[in-house]
């Protein structure tokens, strides 16, 4: 019996000592349906914001070719895209809706990896005098 009891607190010691604590991972903004009576949000759950659809043109070689924001083409420079974001966050009337804001981002399936970085940071925020300015937080990709 004693051997026994000397290779489960070698076990146990073991497995205490290999132990990793993980973090927790942060929130990936989930949207999860609403229950089947709730139709109209409540003062507490403000309206939905549209999203911003950001497409990301590419030419056969992969290089960003134009940046689309709805309906307007920026041509391939990022700094528009941020200039446009920064516009349209301005319009979010409330702090909540500014949080709760989105972007998709469309890019062709070819593009360079680098283009859909410049793009991504351009559209989640800048520094200014050494300070983080956030603008989206929630981002979205879709390829086709």
């Amino acid at each position: 019996m004693t051997p026994l009891i000397d290779v489960v607190f070698l076990l146990l010691t073991f497995f205490v000592i290999s132990f990793k604590i993980v973090m927790p991972e942060g929130d990936f903004g989930i949207k999860m349906p609403l229950t089947g009576g709730e139709t109209v949000p409540t003062a507490a759950q403000p309206l939905p914001v549209e999203p911003v659809r950001v497409r990301l043109v590419a030419d056969v070689a992969g290089n960003l070719v134009d940046i689309q924001v709805g309906t307007s083409h920026l041509g391939p420079d990022p700094q528009k895209l941020r200039e446009q974001v920064i516009k349209l966050v301005e319009t979010v009337a409330s702090e909540q809706e500014r949080k709760n804001l989105e972007a998709i981002i469309d890019y062709d399936y070819h593009l360079k990896f680098q283009h859909t970085i410049d793009a991504l940071t351009a559209i989640s925020g800048y520094l200014s005098d050494n300070t983080v300015i956030p603008l989206i937080d929630k981002v979205n990709f879709v390829n086709k």
